[in-house]
Order: C-alpha cells, then sequence, then structure tokens
C-alpha cells in the first residue's frame, strides 16, 4: 500500500475524532454510541477509553488517500487480483499472494 496512516492527521478529542469519521459512517455511529453510553453515565475512563479506542480509526479518515488505497486493495482482492500484493506474517516477513517469500527489504 503507497500510503501510511497519518498520527498526526486528527486532534485526539472527541470532536476532532467525529468529524474525521464522516468519512465513515458505520465508525462514526460505533464511536457516538460509546461516547453517548458512556457520558450518560459520567464515566470519564469510559470516555477516555472511547477516543483512545477510535483515533486511529479517525486518523485512517484523515489521512488523504489511505482509506481509497485500502478500498482498491480490498476490491482488487475480492477480484482475485493480488498481482504486486505485499503481505506480511507476524514476524514481518513478506510473501507475495502465492506464499512465495518475497525479498521487501526497506519496505517493511
Amino acid at each position: 500500500m503507497a500510503h501510511e496512516v497519518d498520527p498526526n492527521s486528527c486532534e485526539k478529542t472527541p470532536e476532532a475524532i467525529r468529524d474525521a469519521l464522516q468519512r465513515r459512517r458505520d465508525w462514526l455511529q460505533a464511536f457516538e454510541q460509546e461516547w453517548l453510553s458512556a457520558a450518560a453515565d459520567f464515566d470519564q475512563p469510559a470516555l477516555d477509553a472511547a477516543v483512545d479506542k477510535w483515533f486511529p480509526f479517525a486518523c485512517a479518515c484523515a489521512t488523504p488517500g489511505y482509506l481509497e488505497d485500502v478500498e482498491h486493495t480490498v476490491e482488487r482482492m475480492a477480484k482475485d487480483d493480488t498481482e504486486g500484493l505485499l503481505f506480511r506474517d507476524a514476524d514481518g516477513r513478506a510473501y507475495d499472494a502465492d506464499g512465495r517469500s518475497v525479498n521487501a527489504g526497506e519496505l517493511r
């Protein structure tokens, strides 16, 4: 994938997270549900947890081109088009779609 999530693309505030999540209405709905539930109980740790949980999602939405790249890759894979895609195991080793080891060098 050409883009990486920019952790500075969104402020870590409920308002900024809500604004960024407009790109994905399903994520926005889930965030608002968690946030409002915690707010109704005046549960500050739960409010903080909702912000912490959804902040990476908001950054993904706010990083220009990131979600488009992900969506394009998903569409390609759904069509069984894996040419040029790299997959990594838990240790970071790169493989092609057929499971052959790939020397990805600095792409890691």
